[in-house]
């Protein structure tokens, strides 16, 4: 689990800092879940899931036995072939905060969120 968070964390172009903050705990507490210090709550889990833009059992899938796929009868693997399609690099760190946060956050908080933007952002 501690390696995948990291993975995850480094892929979606992510400090340490800036997940903490989406979580709204201490760097080291989620510095502790990477090296395996601790274990993250159910909560915690689904809100990651959510920032990293994947479902939870991907999240929590066991990366050491790779799955095989059949595709026309050849096999290949799955777990490589994955796009991240969280990937935010180009964005300023107060950006992706904003991102993690409102993908952390149900669909009704986010229609509220884009309901007040629209409603109070200058075009």
């Amino acid at each position: 689990m501690n390696e995948r968070l990291r993975e995850l964390r480094i892929k979606s172009g992510y400090t340490q800092v800036q997940i903490a903050k989406i979580l709204n705990i201490d760097r080291s507490t989620y510095s502790y879940y990477e090296i395996g210090k601790t274990t993250p709550d159910i909560t915690v889990l689904m809100t990651l899931a959510k920032v990293f833009n994947i479902a939870i059992n991907d999240l929590l899938a066991d990366e050491g036995t790779p799955e095989t796929v059949a595709d026309s009868g050849a096999k290949s693997n799955f777990i490589y072939s994955k796009k991240n399609t969280s990937h935010i690099y180009e964005l300023s760190g107060n950006e992706k905060i904003l991102v993690g946060v409102f993908r952390s956050c149900t669909v009704q908080e986010q229609e509220k969120i884009l309901k007040y933007l629209k409603e109070n952002i200058k075009k």
